[in-house]
This record gives structure tokens, C-alpha cells and sequence, in this order.
């Protein structure tokens, strides 16, 4: 009897599926439970287990790949925030596409020139220094000038650190100023007065020590940036004096003046956009005035060294 009952217990369980809690049930109390839990056994899914997302390359691809439009934007928007563009100007123009939006445009193209000045200050002067040590001379070129351009260039840098003005609008005085004291240096070494040179370049550089420490006042710093306009002036003055009495520009570099020229006059923008400060429109304004005229010189003067020094073969 016990084996015939354990046959068909066995026989109704595999008729329900396999479900033995349900058959338990049904072997006791009839085939007609068994059948509906059968039945409803067969008819429901088996749950599945969610797959985790790192066990294959398609889980792993799938999560925390941004969209390649998503990653360049924010490339972008890292590329432009804050140093080109405050935020809201780069929503302006970038994700509302509305360029013509007046005071963002001009904050851009601001801070664009303002960085291609700097970048192009760089090497603005190489090409002089290169002339000089290429004539091993530095005929033509006004010491005094020389050093009055150093007198603006050291009182715009210091008036704008003081000021604390964005670099993008100022720091081409720094790389200019370097420049220009190597032309400094140049002009005394060949001019058979070395030592001279040497003394110019340490008093320089710890005048600017001093002048960047906190012992100057600020009054001195602002003394010093309005006495630019003069200094650029009789600088200019003075170069072109010398280009006229020796009827010619000499070791005058035309791609360092162009440039300078070109530089000053970008400058008078971005220093009312930038810094809003009158004195240094001025002092641009009054820049781009004195190089016009030397490259104007240069212009005209252009064909007279090669005349010269055929004159002098023939003498």
C-alpha cells in the first residue's frame, strides 16, 4: 500500500509541474486542485534574475559612456568658462545660438584679441634682437629710446598687477619689457660699453622688485602709469629724431614695428573692454599714434640703407 501510494504521489507531481507544496494538497484532497495548480504553473513565466550590467562588454559599454556630442560640449564649455566667456554668455551663444548678442560678442572678441596679443608678444621683438646680433650692431636704435619704452611698459604691468586687472589685458608688457631689455643690453654690449650693460640690467631689475613689493604705494603705481604718455611720446620722438639725421631706420626691424603697431591699436579695445580704465585707452591710444609715425618712417625710408651702402662702394 505504501509503495502504491508513493507511485502516485509521483505521478502527481510531475503532472502539476513539479510543484510539491501544490500536489501535497492535492494528492490528499483530489486531481481537480492539482490540475488547476498545474495548470497555472505551466501558464505563469519563471522569474528572471535582472543580469548585472558589468558582467559583459554590452553591460559594460552601455553604462557610463557619455554620447560623443554631450563630451565635446562640455570640452567646449570647460575650454571657453571663465576664460574666454562668463556663463551666461556661453549659454547665449553656444546652446541658444544667438549671435548677435552685442555685449557677449564683445567679450569674446575682447578676450580673444587680448590673448592673441599676448601670445604674439611673444616673438614681437625677436626678429629685432636677431637683426642685432646678426650686424653684430645696433646702428640706428636710440638708447634713450630704449629706455623711456621700458619706463611705459614696467608702468603698465605694474599699475595692472596692482590693479589687479586680467592678465589677457596687460601681459604683453611683461614678455615686451623682457624683450626690450635685451635690446637694452644689446645696444651697450655692441656698442663697446659691456659693463655698462651689465650695471643696466641689475639696477633694472631691482627697481622692479621694489616697485612690485607691498613697500610702494599705490599712489606711486598710479604716478608711474600716467607718466606713460609722455614717456611713450618723447620715446617715439626720439626714434624718429635718429631716423631722421641719419636718413635712414638701420637695424630697425620692420615686423617688430608693424606688429607693435598693430598690437596698440587692438589694445585701445580691449583696455576699455577689459579694464574700463581711462588712463590705459590712453595710454594705447597715444601708442598707436607714436608708431604709426615710426612705421610710417620705415615706409618711407624703405630703400635707403641699400643706396647708401652702393654709394659708399663707389666712393
Amino acid at each position: 500500500m505504501r509503495r502504491r501510494e508513493r507511485k502516485r504521489r509521483r505521478r502527481r507531481e510531475e503532472i502539476c509541474g513539479g510543484s510539491v507544496g501544490a500536489c501535497a494538497q492535492a494528492v490528499w484532497g483530489g486531481g481537480g486542485a492539482c490540475a488547476a495548480s498545474g495548470s497555472a504553473g505551466a501558464s505563469a513565466p519563471a522569474p528572471q534574475t535582472p543580469r548585472p550590467h558589468g558582467g559583459g562588454s554590452a553591460g559594460r559599454a552601455g553604462v557610463g559612456v557619455r554620447p560623443f556630442p554631450k563630451m565635446a560640449a562640455a570640452a567646449l564649455q570647460g575650454l571657453l568658462v571663465p576664460h574666454l566667456l562668463p556663463e551666461r554668455c556661453y549659454d547665449e551663444l553656444f546652446l541658444r545660438f544667438n549671435l548677435l548678442h552685442v555685449p557677449c560678442l564683445k567679450i569674446l572678441i575682447s578676450k580673444g584679441l587680448g590673448i592673441a596679443i599676448v601670445a604674439g608678444s611673444l616673438m614681437v621683438k625677436l626678429p629685432q634682437v636677431f637683426k642685432i646680433l646678426g650686424a653684430k650692431s645696433a646702428v640706428g636704435l636710440s638708447f634713450h629710446s630704449i629706455l623711456l619704452e621700458l619706463l611705459a611698459l614696467t608702468g603698465t604691468m605694474v599699475y595692472s598687477m596692482a590693479n589687479g586687472f586680467p592678465f589677457s589685458a596687460w601681459g604683453e608688457a611683461l614678455f615686451l619689457m623682457l624683450q626690450t631689455v635685451t635690446i637694452g643690453f644689446l645696444a651697450q654690449h655692441f656698442g663697446g660699453r659691456t659693463a655698462q650693460g651689465i650695471s643696466f640690467l641689475l639696477l633694472y631689475f631691482a627697481l622692479l622688485c621694489l616697485l612690485l613689493s607691498p613697500l610702494t604705494p599705490q599712489a606711486v603705481v598710479t604716478l608711474l602709469q600716467a607718466t606713460n604718455v609722455p614717456a611713450i611720446v618723447i620715446s617715439r620722438l626720439l626714434q624718429a629724431a635718429t631716423n631722421y639725421r641719419n636718413g635712414h631706420t638701420g637695424q630697425l626691424s620692420a615686423v617688430t614695428v608693424f606688429l607693435l603697431f598693430g598690437g596698440s591699436l587692438a589694445r585701445i579695445f580691449t583696455s576699455v573692454q577689459e579694464t574700463g580704465d581711462p588712463l590705459m585707452a590712453l595710454t594705447y591710444v597715444v601708442s598707436s599714434i607714436c608708431n604709426g609715425v615710426i612705421a610710417g618712417q620705415l615706409l618711407y625710408y624703405w630703400h635707403v640703407p641699400a643706396s647708401m651702402e652702393a654709394r659708399k662702394k663707389r666712393e
